[in-house]
Parts: C-alpha cells; sequence; structure tokens
C-alpha cells in the first residue's frame, strides 16, 4: 500500500511541475536609472513587469509623461547584463498604452546588450511601452529618464 500511495505523489507531482512552465510577475525594478540633469526628459519608469514562460523571460518597462504639453527629443538608452533575444521588426516592442504616442526609432546594438529609442512621447499623462525578451533575467541601466515613480 505504501509502494502505491509513493508511486501515485511522485506522479502527481511530476505532472504538477510539468504543467507549470510559467512563473509568477515580478514587479520589482532591480535595475539601475542614470540621470541627466542637465537634459530633463520628464519621462519616468512608471511600471515594471518579468515574467517566465517556457525558459523565456519576458519584460515589459512603461514609461510616462505628467505634463499637459508635449515632450520632444526624447533619448532612451538601456544597457543589460544579459543578451536580449530579437523580437519584432526592429528586435523588440513598444508602443502606447492607452491614447498615448510615442514615435520615433530605435535598436538593438552590441551583441543585443544595448537599445536605443529616440523619438518623442505625446499625450500627458500616457504611458507606453518597451518589450523584451531574453534566456536570462536581465538588469538594465537606463539613461535618458528623469527617474522612478513608485509603483
Amino acid at each position: 500500500m505504501k509502494t502505491i500511495f509513493f508511486s501515485f505523489f511522485l506522479l502527481a507531482s511530476f505532472f504538477a511541475k510539468a504543467q507549470d512552465n510559467s512563473s509568477q510577475p515580478d514587479s520589482t525594478f532591480t535595475g539601475q536609472i542614470v540621470i541627466d540633469k542637465t537634459h530633463h526628459t520628464k519621462i519616468y519608469l512608471t511600471g515594471f513587469e518579468q515574467t517566465l514562460d517556457g525558459g523565456v523571460y519576458t519584460t515589459t518597462f512603461t514609461f510616462g509623461y505628467r505634463s499637459s504639453r508635449p515632450t520632444f527629443d526624447v533619448n532612451i538608452n538601456m544597457k543589460f547584463d544579459n543578451p536580449l533575444l530579437p523580437d519584432g521588426p526592429i528586435g523588440f516592442q513598444y508602443g502606447p498604452l492607452g491614447v498615448g504616442r510615442y514615435s520615433g526609432s530605435g535598436g538593438l546594438r552590441n551583441n543585443s546588450k544595448y537599445l536605443f529609442m529616440q523619438g518623442q512621447m505625446t499625450a500627458s499623462g500616457h504611458h507606453f511601452y518597451v518589450k523584451v525578451k531574453s534566456k536570462e533575467k536581465i538588469h538594465p541601466v537606463i539613461s535618458g529618464l528623469d527617474g522612478q515613480m513608485s509603483f
């Protein structure tokens, strides 16, 4: 009887482990933001989420602007400690949240460890996101922002 119970327990734990291929999101930003005091952008990191699914980390950064006027010449640079996996037509995904808009260009460089975005973000009080994928957890150093808001 013990053998049957033990066998059932092993099979049940194996199937439970096999079905759980994603993990709960990590919502704690563990990178660094370098603030350039001479070029104020008024763009802030307003959200962060990192999930693991099938051995691939998907990290979403959300940026926002709280003024009633549009901002121009926003240049965001992100350096990563682990390489990114190319995803989307320019190697990463980005877009608006709400009715905000971020227009510009960008790309990956330095063996997919450096991401840059150049452009503008308009529509006050709205946000845009940058989504990247990697095989290992990433801890970025971000420049071009005025800081991190509490989230």
